[in-house]
């Protein structure tokens, strides 16, 4: 696990996203770089459009 994900719960774009969204995102096992990753594939599953969901 890197930096970026083990300080994820306390990301504040991670907080400000439905509860739903977050709960997916950690049960999906998808790790993140970045705020930029975790920014476009958050806008994609909420899209409706991700694919890596």
């Amino acid at each position: 696990m890197n930096q970026f994900m083990q300080n994820l719960p306390q990301n504040p774009r991670f907080q400000s996203l439905p509860a739903w969204l977050k709960e997916s995102i950690m049960q999906s096992g998808v790790e993140f770089s970045s705020d930029e990753e975790l920014r476009s594939f958050a806008s994609g599953i909420q899209d409706g459009k991700n694919s890596r969901a």
